[in-house]
């Protein structure tokens, strides 16, 4: 089911008879664990969302870190909606962990340091009792040599994943380029050796090796990107697009509260505490967390599908992440038409995009309009707000 759901959602980015190799490829690809955290920022998102006390939100769920940090905002309720498995299975864990784990300590030792050898007994003898029988089958599944997934938060669990082994490749490609990546990330601003490790940085990405690895698709399925979402950049040669995109990641806010700066160039947080953390992980929200788990309902299925059978009017907020990056034309409008039954008159909407640009904007997308008017103000406090900096757009849209 999971591989179908996929499958389906790959092939009507272009319409199954246009889809290609590359499409039915990164469907496959993507049927794994790609995101071990969510690389959209929560504050940002509740800063643009304003949402008031007992709202029902509507999210797509990838590592699950942005359904519960939406818990600070006191929802009623945050429906959490994946194609994706893996992603699902990320999420029940966690829910779990907040059931079981009475002590931020423990918690922030399995979800986030994420790397002690103590965490295969908490997992065997207190969370996976809770777990449901799919995600129970996830994590308890192993490798060819026998390894269990839930090892994976033994020995540093950010550094699994799709992505999270895109970025340790990325770390010996720097290595060997003679970047240290605790200079950009530490570093004082006009520090000899960081800005020499900039210069090296900008070398790097605009050697001849990185653009042949950012010209192949099968490439970049790690870092998420599949074919369409590329297709989106070519205004620009894609190790340009991720060269600007990295240094806003490093340099657009400060460091010691950018945890997005810290997983890209220390592949691990630096807390426990209350600063450079998703809110999730925060002591000062843990109860709130516990208390709330509850309120998280994860659903296999697409988003269009699980608003189609929500009663009209029930949801006040729909976060699609970069998902229509994906999309066909048709299926932007028939997701958008179940929004609109969806939702109540004060909805709001809010999405990314590789592109700067809104397909909401487009032409062939006017009838939209009729109904939608993006919000200018609260796109433009998300966008400055995000500190992941690797999306184009950040986008509010509202009933007019």
């Amino acid at each position: 089911m999971n591989s179908q759901l996929i499958a389906d959602a790959v092939g009507n980015s272009r319409g199954d008879e246009n889809a290609t190799v590359w499409d039915r490829l990164y469907a496959f690809w993507f049927r794994r664990l790609v995101y071990t955290q969510i690389w959209e920022d929560p504050v940002a998102d509740l800063a643009a969302l304003r949402l008031a006390v007992g709202s029902t939100i509507v999210t797509i769920a990838s590592g699950g870190c942005n359904a519960l940090s939406y818990l600070v905002a006191q929802p009623a309720q945050v429906y959490a909606v994946d194609l994706n498995q893996a992603h699902l299975a990320l999420l029940k864990l966690k829910q779990a962990g907040l059931r079981a784990l009475s002590d931020y300590r423990d918690f922030w030792q399995f979800f986030g340091a994420a790397n002690s050898p103590a965490n295969s007994a908490l997992y065997l003898e207190r969370l996976r009792p809770l777990l449901d029988g799919q995600a129970r089958n996830y994590w308890d599944k192993r490798n060819i040599i026998g390894r269990p997934r839930y090892a994976h938060f033994t020995d540093g669990f950010y550094r699994h994943g799709m992505l999270g082994r895109f970025i340790g490749l990325a770390h010996v490609a720097a290595k060997l380029a003679g970047i240290d990546p605790a200079l950009l990330l530490s570093g004082r601003p006009d520090a000899p050796a960081r800005i020499e490790a900039l210069d090296r940085l900008d070398r790097a990405f605009r050697s001849p090796l990185l653009r042949m690895i950012t010209a192949t698709p099968a490439l970049l399925f790690s870092l998420g990107i599949p074919p369409r979402q590329r297709a989106l950049l070519r205004g620009a040669p894609l190790n340009d697009v991720l060269h600007e995109r990295l240094l806003r990641l490093i340099d657009g806010h400060p460091n010691e509260t950018n945890y997005f700066a810290w997983q890209a160039l220390h592949r691990g947080y630096a807390g426990p505490g209350d600063s450079c953390l998703p809110p999730y992980l925060q002591r000062r929200h843990y109860e709130r967390m516990r208390n709330g788990a509850g309120l998280i309902i994860p659903h296999h299925a697409s988003l269009r599908q699980f608003l189609d059978s929500l009663p009209a009017r029930e949801v006040d907020a729909v976060i699609l992440l970069d998902s229509q990056d994906w999309m066909a034309t048709g299926e932007i409008r028939a997701l958008w038409n179940a929004i609109d039954r969806a939702g109540r008159d004060n909805v709001h909407v809010i999405f990314r995009t590789a592109g700067e640009g809104s397909p909401i904007e487009s032409d062939e997308l006017a009838m939209l309009r009729r109904t939608w008017r993006r919000d200018e103000e609260r796109s433009a406090i998300g966008f400055a707000l995000d500190r992941s900096g690797i999306y184009g757009g950040f986008h509010c849209y509202g009933r007019r």
